[in-house]
Formats: C-alpha cells, structure tokens, sequence
C-alpha cells in the first residue's frame, strides 16, 4: 500500500467533489517535498505523524467549521451516524410495510391503507431520526468530555487514536467501481418485501372493486397461492443467496470481476426460476378468467389472450431490467 496515496485519498475523501484533485494534487506535492529524496517507509510515517489525523486535516480546508461537536470525536461521530441512520430509516419503513401487507385482508379499501401507511411511515421516521441522533450525540460527548479528556488527539472511527499505521489498512476505492451503502441496503429490504409478498400473494394480487362506494376491495385472487408455495424451497435458496450477495458488496464496497460473476450467475439462475414459475398454466386463479369474462362482457379466449400477454410483458421487463444492471455492474468493475 503506497501511504502517501493512501493518506491524500483519507483527506480529499472527506472533501466537496469539486475541490478534490486540487487539494489532492497540493497535499502530495506538500508530503513530497517534507520528504529526502531517497526516502524510507518510516520517513514517510514520520511526515505524516506530522500532518496529522486525515479528519482534522480535511477540517481545515473546509469553508465551513465544525461546531456541531468536538473535533476530537467528529469524524468517528459523522461515520457512526452514516452508519446507522439509513439502516434505522429503512428498517423502520421494512417492519411496517411488512406487517401492512401480512394483515392486509382486503376487505379495506387499498387507498385509505395507503395513506394512513403513508401517514404512520414519515411519523415512524421522523421518531427515530429523533431517537437516533439524540442517543448518538449524547454517547460522543460522554466519549469526548470523559473517555478522551486526557488525551490530545482524535479518535477514528476504529475507536482509537489516529496514526499512519492505519493507512496500511486504507482501501483506496475508484468512484467508478465503489458499491453505494444505500445500494446494499436496498437489496436487502428488497429481498425482505419480495419474500413477503410471495407469501402474500394470494390476497394482494387480484381484481379489485369498489363495493358500496367504500373504495377499492379484493373480490378475486389473481393467483394460485398453493403453485407458488409448491416453488417455495428454491425461492428461499435464492432469497437466502441474494441475502448473501448483499452481504458480499458490503464487505467488499467496490465491484471486482469476482464479485461481478457471481453475481451475474445468481441472477441468470434466479431469472430461469422465475420463467419457470411464471410459465405453468396452473398459476393463473381459473376462476378469474371467467369472472372477468362476465363482468368485462368479453369471451374467454379474449381474457386468456391478454392475461398471457400481461404475465409475458412482465417477464420481458424483468428480463432486461436483470442484465442491464449484470452489464451495469461489469462496466464499473472493468473501469
């Protein structure tokens, strides 16, 4: 690992985009010319000592202070909030979109769900973005005022104080490769609702009417619910692998040609499974069709024509919508 490269990287990294290579460009030439010019590994530490904590370095180049809390605990506190406030927001909006659609009985009407789901969601949020900035905030400065009130420099985000040492451990990342964090999770809770919602579908998927004028309510399920469930140990394998490919980018953080191939296979087999499932005829609810038959005043063959066509559209869509994010993934990676 180059610690020179590595230490300009720990600054510009906390800097406005627009500013980077021009500071990143003024701190090497700076390091460079602190240094002999046969220089030693620990030459360069020593420069660095120097320097000091990228953190606090990044301040100063900064047009805005940072007054918010000390900065001896800043950085650690911004990463630990990084951290933890988008997997509070979206796990608090998983937990209650699944438990909306596991007691959804139809009998209510979709739109009034939908708006006092929407309603308890932004309350829910706004609560613990309360909650969690509060706890946080308070943790950093008992650490800042007791746990650090001897010592003079700054903690990082490993919990201890900075030193050029912890270079040796920095992945320097392309921009053009890195893995977002909001992508990982994402997937996650994407997995999560798409679980449940297979589980569901028997009494979220249909016609839906407006009955006595109280808004929309299910009156026929549009699928077969026992077909589903007869695929439901290789559905769970491949939730369980996407599960674990989320897992996989959080760790890694940036698209490799391994990490690309992977997951290209677990999404071509994915994909076939999920052709399979939508190609048997028994999917369908046979009741359905006649029903719409009837109340569409159209013949069988008409309603038999448009739900194939329905269920295909669908299946084309997710089919390019799968490899151009697998062409997407191996474009970043070969960048």
């Amino acid at each position: 690992m180059n610690l020179i490269e590595a230490y300009v990287y720990e600054v510009t990294r906390r800097l406005p985009e627009k500013s980077r290579n021009d500071i990143a460009l003024e701190l090497q030439s700076t390091i460079e010319d602190m240094l002999p010019d046969d220089f030693s590994e620990n030459e360069v530490m020593d420069v660095l000592s120097k320097l000091g904590d990228p953190a606090r370095l990044a301040a100063s180049y900064r047009d805005t202070p940072m007054h918010l809390i000390g900065p001896k605990v800043y950085d650690a506190y911004l990463w630990t909030m990084k951290m933890i406030i988008p997997w509070a927001i979206l796990i608090t909006v998983l937990v209650h979109v699944v438990e909306t659609i596991v007691l959804f009985s139809g009998e209510e009407s979709i739109l009034s769900v939908v708006i006092k789901s929407f309603g308890i969601i932004i309350a829910n949020v706004i609560h613990v973005l309360i909650q969690t900035f509060f706890w946080v905030t308070i943790v950093f400065i008992f650490i800042e005022r007791v746990g650090l009130a001897k010592s003079s420099g700054s903690i990082t985000k490993h919990g201890t104080e900075w030193s050029p040492e912890q270079l040796k451990h920095v992945q320097v990342i392309s921009k053009k490769k890195v893995i977002p964090r909001s992508e990982v999770i994402f997937g996650l809770v994407w997995t999560a609702i798409w679980v449940v919602l297979y589980f569901n579908a028997d009494h979220l998927a249909g016609v839906y009417r407006s009955i006595d004028g109280d808004g929309l309510q299910m009156v026929m399920p549009a699928l077969n619910q026992s077909v589903l469930m007869s695929y439901l140990p290789i559905v769970l394998l491949f939730a369980a692998l996407e599960i674990g490919m989320a897992l996989y980018k959080f760790k890694e953080r940036q698209w490799t040609m391994r990490l690309v191939t992977i997951n290209a296979v677990i999404k071509v087999f994915s994909l076939i499974v999920f052709i399979v499932i939508a190609s048997n005829p028994a999917l369908i609810n046979e009741a359905m069709i006649p029903y719409l038959a009837d109340i569409l005043e159209i013949n069988l063959t008409s309603v038999n024509n448009f739900t194939d066509w329905a269920v295909w559209t669908v299946v084309a869509i997710i089919v390019v919508t799968v490899f151009i994010e697998v062409y997407d993934s191996y474009r970043k990676a070969k960048a």
